[in-house]
């Protein structure tokens, strides 16, 4: 009796002992595929901003049927990105992770290499991108909580924050290089000011 009293101490400790890195589900660059960067540029730590994108125009999201239909063309979206970013020159993807509904984080850049998605904060952010379009509507609640993970795990790493100390803003409270933006789209960028400035909201 005293032995199963023990166990079913231990067993919530070791639930709520999970952290939030252990929960992501981490797509490496060696498994979607991508191109080696032409150069890297080290970001140091801690980061004072979390900035917020989605992938795709609302022409690309019509012409897609409203989404994608597997994991297989989420992984095709992210090396078209990356082939696209490299095209213009850029040393490699310009994010640092990107999430596909499904809640699959894939490294782009990384925690630890400046990212290219931001002009004025590329040097201080990590660059986090939603794969599809989020005008009207918002990615899946596996996506969803996949980015608070992300986040998360990144104030646990010390590579973001530290605490509550960083800033999430939307790409279109940042402006691009080409001006004005309307990513990551109203809907999500409504839900992040919201939610991902606080890691630990369970909502």
């Amino acid at each position: 009796m005293t032995l199963l009293y023990l166990v079913l101490l231990l067993i919530p400790a070791c639930v709520m002992g999970e952290s939030s890195c252990d929960r992501l589900k981490l797509v490496s660059r060696a498994e979607w595929g991508a191109q080696t960067p032409r150069a890297r540029t080290p970001l140091s730590h801690p980061t004072q901003k979390v900035v917020i994108h989605h992938s795709d125009s609302y022409w690309r999201h019509l012409s897609n049927w409203g989404g994608y239909s597997d994991q297989d063309e989420y992984m095709d979206r992210v090396r078209e990105i990356q082939q696209e970013h490299m095209g213009k020159g850029w040393d490699d993807i310009g994010y640092n992770f990107l999430i596909d509904g499904y809640g699959n984080v894939y490294e782009g850049r990384g925690w630890d290499n400046t990212g290219a998605h931001a002009p004025c904060c590329n040097s201080i952010s990590i660059g986090i991108n939603f794969l599809g379009y989020f005008e009207d509507e918002l990615p899946t609640r596996e996506a969803l909580a996949a980015g608070k993970d992300l986040v998360r795990c990144g104030n646990e790493l010390g590579k973001i924050g530290p605490g509550w100390d960083f800033g999430v803003n939307c790409h279109s409270d940042l402006g691009a290089a080409s001006g004005d933006t309307v990513c990551p789209g109203a809907a999500l960028c409504d839900y992040a000011r919201r939610h991902f400035p606080f890691p630990y909201d369970v909502e």
